[in-house]
């Protein structure tokens, strides 16, 4: 099966590469740095390096406070972290830390992993979240480099897609020196397909807290969009959302309310605005920072890593990637900052928090965008007047904080395994 699978992995390299070039015809940046994923690199470190693997950007937060836990602790190596995604390089390049060095991970192909692991003489390989790459694995394996999965997760629609070539994932998660995985049901469904030394110990993304720097931006827009009225976000939406909310939105609420809409990608800015438009609405962007009318009723959220800010500024947040099939975005920063979150059905990207949030009354399921709206008109009335209810998404996540210590405390364990050079 892996020999199968190394044929496979030459045969569609031709259609990858096409596909990253076509996708730069909307995000220019998925042509720069190419030469990276093909193990090259100018960069090079003059020490060996603990290498850290985030496939984008929602990993990458995720693990921030980790690579700065990391950097303290071990200050004798650098870091290398990788990523699949421009969005993932962003991100990890805005990190504060001169000793991080950034690069894509290389395709998972034989030569271009060996010349990478050569270049750059990794100690340890720690993968976030679920990143399964035979070869990557195997070569680490074969140079002596432990790998850990951290905050590791496993939906069961992914594990049935593992259990379809069980022999090359139980072969592959063989080389894996040890996983910590979110939940109970994660670390089954990890054993499932092969995995043998996993330990519980929570999602790593409870752990992360806005700055100060990101509420006083919050407050900042509060001032902006209107500080008497009542401001609903729709973050992260995906393309088919918008209009269904906004529609919505107009025909169901108040004109004391204000949406703002944050679409998930920057490409899509541009058709945001396009659809708002086209509905002979006036509305206000947040790019262009100035003050909101009051006659205005929408805003575009259209400016990239200011999630928290938009959060910090809400009174009430509609989640999107959940009313169309998209598995949802994660609820966790929102609640992070006090706010109640309105999901839609399609939630099998963050199931377990959405299952934890809704029995703590934080998280709340809407059928549909109608429904979503009725549940804004019913609890933005309750969370004026209920200050236990506006500090209960707070007390829920520091209820289930702790993964990031249970992790740097296992790194520590395992350091006597890292590979010498």
């Amino acid at each position: 099966m892996y020999a199968l699978y190394k044929v496979l992995s030459w045969t569609i390299l031709p259609l990858i590469v096409g596909r990253l070039i076509a996708r730069s015809r909307k995000e220019p940046n998925y042509r720069k740095h190419l030469k990276e994923r093909f193990g090259l690199s100018s960069q090079k470190s003059s020490t060996p390096v603990i290498w850290l693997h985030a496939v984008s950007v929602g990993e990458m937060l995720a693990c921030q406070e980790l690579i700065e836990r990391i950097e303290r602790r071990y200050p004798e190596f650098d870091l290398l972290v990788t990523c699949s995604t421009p969005g993932g390089r962003e991100t990890a390049k805005a990190f504060t830390s001169k000793k991080i060095r950034v690069s894509y991970l290389p395709f998972d192909i034989k030569p271009f992993i060996t010349h990478f692991i050569k270049h750059n003489k990794p100690v340890c390989l720690l993968v976030m979240e679920t990143e399964i790459w035979p070869t990557l694995f195997e070569r680490c394996s074969e140079h002596s480099i432990p790998i850990f999965m951290l905050n590791a997760r496993l939906s069961q629609k992914s594990m049935r897609g593992y259990l379809k070539v069980k022999g090359l994932s139980a072969l592959t998660m063989s080389k894996v020196s040890g996983i910590l995985s979110q939940t109970n049901e994660d670390a089954e469904r990890l054993r499932e397909i092969g995995a043998q030394e996993v330990l519980v110990t929570g999602n790593l993304k409870f752990d992360r807290k806005p700055t100060p720097d990101q509420l006083n931006l919050g407050d900042q827009f509060r001032k902006l969009f209107g500080e008497k009225r009542h401001i609903i976000i729709a973050a992260s939406t995906h393309e088919g959302e918008e209009g269904a909310i906004i529609d919505n939105f107009i025909s169901q609420c108040p004109q004391e309310y204000l949406l703002v809409v944050v679409p998930r990608h920057e490409r899509r800015f541009s058709d945001v605005m396009a659809l708002i438009q086209s509905k002979k609405l006036s509305f206000a962007r947040r790019s262009v920072n100035k003050a909101v009318p009051e006659n205005c009723r929408i805003v575009l959220g259209d400016s990239m890593g200011e999630m928290y800010s938009y959060y910090a500024c809400s009174d009430l947040v509609i989640m999107g990637g959940s009313f169309v099939p998209s598995g949802g975005q994660n609820p966790l920063e929102a609640l992070s900052t006090g706010k109640h979150v309105i999901t839609g059905p399609s939630t099998f990207n963050f199931s377990q928090i959405v299952k934890q949030g809704v029995a703590a009354n934080v998280i709340h399921y809407a059928e549909n965008i109608d429904s979503a709206m009725l549940a804004v008109n019913r609890l933005l009335p309750n969370l004026k007047n209920s200050n236990a209810m506006r500090d209960t998404p707070i007390q829920f996540v520091n209820q289930n904080v702790g993964a990031l210590q249970k992790t740097v405390d296992y790194i520590e364990r395992q350091m006597k395994t890292w590979r010498k050079y």
